[in-house]
C-alpha cells in the first residue's frame, strides 16, 4: 500500500521537475532537490524511449539512469504506463556464442544500492513496454510510473526520440524517503 505522503512528494517532485522549472544551470537543465535525513534518495536522470514503427500491439523500451545518493538500498519493483498492456524489467545478455538474448531480470526487480548508479541503456538493462496501445512517436512523451520498494511511486514524462538524447537534456528527479 502506498502512503499518501510518499505519493504526494513523488507527484510534487515530478510536477516540479517538469512544470515549475526550479533552478536552472548554464545548460538549461533543472535540478529538483528535497532535504531529508537517512534512507534512500533515488535520482532519476535522462529518461527516454526510442520511437517505434507504426504496428499494432508492438513493443517499446524505456531507458534512464538511477543513482542512490542516500544511505539505504532501495529497489525498483514495478513499472506501469497507460501506453502498454504490460511492463517488465529486462536485460540483454550475450551468451558464450556471441548471441544476444533478452530476458526478465532475476526476481523482476532492480536493486539500487547506496552510492550506486544503475543505467538502463541499449544492450543492457531496460524497461520493456509490451503490447503498445499506440506507437511511440518521436517528439512526443508519455507518462511512466516507477514503483520503488521504499520511496514509493514517482511518475515522470518519458520523451520519445529516434536516438538517445544528450545527457542532462531532461531534468533530473530526486525522490527521497519521507
Amino acid at each position: 500500500m502506498i502512503r499518501a505522503p510518499i505519493l504526494f512528494v513523488a507527484l510534487a517532485v515530478a510536477m516540479g521537475a517538469t512544470a515549475c522549472g526550479g533552478e536552472s544551470g548554464d545548460d538549461g537543465a533543472t535540478t529538483v532537490a528535497i532535504d531529508h535525513t537517512g534512507g534512500p534518495q533515488i535520482v532519476i536522470e535522462d529518461p527516454w524511449s526510442r520511437s517505434t514503427p507504426v504496428v499494432e500491439g508492438g513493443t517499446g523500451i524505456a531507458y534512464m539512469t538511477f543513482s542512490n545518493q542516500g544511505d539505504t538500498a532501495d529497489r525498483l519493483v514495478a513499472v506501469k504506463t497507460p501506453m502498454a498492456a504490460a511492463v517488465e524489467l529486462h536485460i540483454d545478455e550475450v551468451d558464450a556464442n556471441g548471441v544476444m538474448h533478452m530476458r526478465m531480470v532475476d526476481g523482476g526487480v532492480i536493486d539500487i544500492l547506496p552510492g550506486e548508479t544503475v543505467r538502463l541503456e541499449p544492450a543492457g538493462l531496460h524497461i520493456m513496454l509490451i503490447d503498445l496501445v499506440e506507437p511511440l512517436v518521436e517528439g512526443t512523451s508519455y507518462p511512466l510510473t516507477l514503483k520503488f520498494e521504499i520511496v514509493g511511486e514517482v511518475t515522470l514524462d518519458v520523451p520519445v526520440a529516434y536516438e538517445q538524447p544528450e545527457s542532462g537534456s531532461v531534468d533530473p528527479i530526486v525522490v527521497p524517503e519521507t
